[in-house]
C-alpha cells in the first residue's frame, strides 16, 4: 500500500524536490535496490515510513517486493522462535529452563539478528576492494 501511494502520488513531486546531491543517493538505491530493502527490513527499520519512502525513489517494485519478503521472513522467523521459547517456558514454570540450550540458542539468534546488517554491509565491503 505505502510503497505504491509513495511511487504513484508523491514520486515525481520527491523527483522534483531533490537536488544534486541526493539524486545520487536515489540512482545507487535504484542500482542496488535488492539489496537495500533487504538491509533496511533486517535492521527493523519501522515498516511504515519505509513503505512510503522506498516508493519515493527509484527502486523496483521487484527488488522491493523480494527484498521485504526475505527481510521479514528472516525476522520473523528468529522473533517468533526467541519468543515462542520464553512463552514455553513462561507457561510451564520452569524456571529452570531458561539456562536449556533451546532458551540460549534462541536468545543468541536474537542477538545475531541485530548483526546480520553490519556483516552484510562488510562482506560488501570486502567484495569491493577485492
Amino acid at each position: 500500500g505505502g510503497f505504491l501511494i509513495g511511487r504513484y502520488l508523491g514520486r515525481d513531486f520527491a523527483a522534483s524536490l531533490i537536488g544534486p546531491r541526493l539524486q545520487k543517493y536515489d540512482e545507487a538505491i535504484g542500482r542496488n535496490g535488492f539489496a537495500t530493502v533487504l538491509y533496511l527490513r533486517l535492521i527493523y527499520f519501522p515498516f511504515t515510513p519505509m513503505n512510503f519512502g522506498m516508493g519515493l525513489t527509484r527502486v523496483r517494485f521487484w527488488d522491493y517486493f523480494s527484498g521485504t519478503a526475505l527481510g521479514i521472513m528472516v525476522g520473523t522467523f528468529i522473533f517468533t522462535f526467541f519468543v515462542g521459547t520464553i512463552k514455553d517456558v513462561w507457561a510451564g514454570g520452569r524456571w529452570e529452563e531458561l539456562l536449556s540450550w533451546k532458551v540460549l540458542i534462541s536468545l543468541a539468534m536474537f542477538i545475531f539478528s541485530f548483526f546480520i546488517p553490519k556483516i552484510l554491509k562488510m562482506i560488501r565491503r570486502e567484495k569491493a576492494t577485492a
